[in-house]
């Protein structure tokens, strides 16, 4: 049985079910009016139940059921209701439920800012890649840019605010966005608290395994176009750092236990080369450069391969063969372009150090960069070297 929020009374009267409604109401209102699918013009039916919130159903062997994408769990028709109410106070003339004729596609919630549509998305399922780039591309096939909102995971509702280590799944990571931040955010939503979970600042460790900064914001004290998170300042990017050093070691004493391949593991085998246990790895192989997300392994076990290329070939940070590169990323998963780009970020690195010295002498330099180079990456601001 299908299940929307909003219907039509035999007038055409728009009757939209937002959280502000008393149960009471919508009881006395079943039995005054009859109400219809905007969509088919059909006869639904109001439901107030005890424990699931009221709705419009839909017969079962309706023929409208095909143009709703998915069905309607609780926490998915819960947080439509927030976000309409919350686009209400805002006036931003939302729209419940609205169909787009031309792409046969229904937003949760179209509002408007400054005259634009905006296409809102409360995401509660999971979701195809494809599918989310379909609809993505359909709504800017229309001059629409969608915001879209993932329901807050269940393990992160109780996590406190703050620095800590987070791990995203590849579908959780489908909805970070760069419109918040000049890096990656999360942002979601938890109907049954109302409130706005942010996951910002983020800075991949391996995997899907994150530094990030989580911040609530009550529904009511958000605005629109959605507020930015707070920027972190120079003590917050220390503590970044120290986590990330941490997490570093981590790895490197994990990569010597856990490893199964031995010698044939490319990172093992490099160190093995060049005389190193991996917890001696120099203090420069394994930097939080921009674009690193691009490799799915710690960054000390691709940045190794970039000093081996370098070694092997003789060649200088400041001139490295792009043909060099795109063959050296071929061997790891992911995009091409966005791991090259990534490596030119560490050369550049590489060219502001003395990378060939590996006396201790050099190491408070090198965290000094490092810091910078988390300043440029967060706050979006060249640093001088």
């Amino acid at each position: 049985m299908i299940q929307i929020l909003t219907a039509t009374l035999n007038d055409g009267t728009p009757i939209v079910l937002d959280d502000s409604i008393q149960r009471e109401h919508l009881r006395t209102w079943r039995t005054k009016y009859q109400f219809h699918c905007p969509q088919c013009g059909e006869r639904v039916r109001l439901k107030v139940g005890a424990i699931r919130i009221p709705h419009f159903a839909h017969e079962a062997e309706s023929a409208c059921s095909a143009n709703f994408s998915e069905g309607e769990s609780i926490p998915h028709l819960q947080g439509k209701q927030v976000l309409y109410s919350l686009f209400q106070r805002l006036e931003k003339s939302p729209v419940l439920e609205p169909l787009l004729p031309e792409l046969a596609q229904r937003p949760d919630i179209l509002v408007h800012h400054e005259g634009e549509p905006i296409p809102i998305e409360f995401q509660c399922s999971r979701l195809p890649e494809d599918v989310k780039s379909s609809r993505t591309q359909g709504y800017r096939s229309l001059g629409m840019e969608p915001v879209w909102i993932l329901q807050t995971p269940e393990k992160f509702k109780a996590r406190p605010e703050g620095m800590g280590l987070f791990s995203f799944s590849a579908f959780h990571q489908l909805f970070f966005t760069k419109s918040l931040s000049p890096e990656d955010t999360l942002l979601t939503l938890s109907p049954e608290t109302k409130e706005f979970h942010y996951f910002s600042h983020l800075l991949p460790i391996d995997g899907n395994r994150f530094i990030a900064i989580h911040r609530k914001l009550p529904v009511h004290l958000q605005p629109f176009p959605f507020a930015r998170p707070k920027l972190p300042d120079q003590q917050l990017l220390l503590h970044y750092y120290k986590s990330y050093k941490i997490q570093r070691m981590t790895y490197l004493q994990r990569s010597i236990f856990l490893n199964r391949r031995g010698i044939q593991n490319p990172f093992l085998r490099h160190c093995y080369e060049r005389k190193l246990h991996p917890t001696e790895l120099p203090l420069w192989i394994g930097i939080p450069v921009k674009g690193n997300r691009a490799f799915s392994v710690h960054d000390c076990e691709w940045q190794l391969g970039v000093i081996d290329l370098l070694r092997r070939f003789q060649l200088s940070p400041a001139r490295v063969p792009i043909q060099r590169l795109r063959r050296f990323v071929h061997a790891y998963a992911g995009s091409d372009e966005q791991q090259i780009e990534a490596c030119l970020h560490y050369l550049q690195f590489l060219q502001r150090i003395d990378w060939k010295k590996e006396e201790s002498s050099v190491n408070a330099r090198i965290e000094k960069e490092i810091v910078h180079i988390l300043t440029e990456r967060f706050l979006a601001i060249q640093s001088e070297n």
